[in-house]
């Protein structure tokens, strides 16, 4: 969501700074008793004045911008995923990035004897952890459920996150998913 708000900051920026641009070249032409450079503006003014409020060209512009409006609302109202997972702590102002949560977990999930590989996503509200077993039997992701689980619960808990997300833990085989 960052990128997008960045672009769509660009972008309106980008707008702006070529309609102050435009307008500086019509005063400047105006004032020199020319005509209009780039913008036919006296034009557009003629036909403002002429056009009531109610006509439908005006009335969809503004909903246009109504609902463009909204959107950007929204698109900077929304919360975007956080870069830090705050520590429970009154001392300092500490933090784990996301890549480094899910790098611990990671870690602690490999640990457990009988997982090959394993793949953690670290979210606000979740952390999600895929691992997979070095064995080919649905028997094998069963075992390995609730040691990988525990493991992955003690590596979050000695974190001491200040709001902890949720843990899901998926163990499979090779070939087929098993949970």
């Amino acid at each position: 969501m960052r990128l997008l708000n960045r672009l769509l900051a660009a972008l309106l920026s980008l707008a702006l700074i070529v309609a102050g641009v435009l307008v500086v070249i019509e005063v400047i032409a105006q004032r020199l008793g020319r005509r209009p450079v780039v913008v036919d503006w006296p034009r557009l003014y003629e036909w403002a004045n002429r056009t009531p409020w109610q006509q439908g060209s005006v009335r969809v512009t503004c909903i246009l911008l109504i609902v463009l409006g909204l959107l950007l609302l929204v698109a900077e109202l929304k919360r975007s995923k956080p870069s830090r997972l705050a520590v429970r702590s009154e001392a300092t102002d500490a933090a784990y990035t996301r890549r480094g949560v899910a790098a611990t977990i990671r870690s602690a999930v490999n640990d457990v004897d009988g997982i090959n590989s394993a793949a953690v996503s670290v979210s606000r509200r979740k952390v999600k952890v895929e691992a997979t077993t070095a064995g080919l039997q649905p028997f094998t992701a069963e075992s390995l459920q609730e040691p990988a689980t525990t493991a992955a619960r003690q590596r979050l808990d000695a974190l001491e996150l200040q709001e902890p997300p949720a843990l899901a833990v998926t163990v499979s085989t090779p070939g087929a998913r098993s949970r």
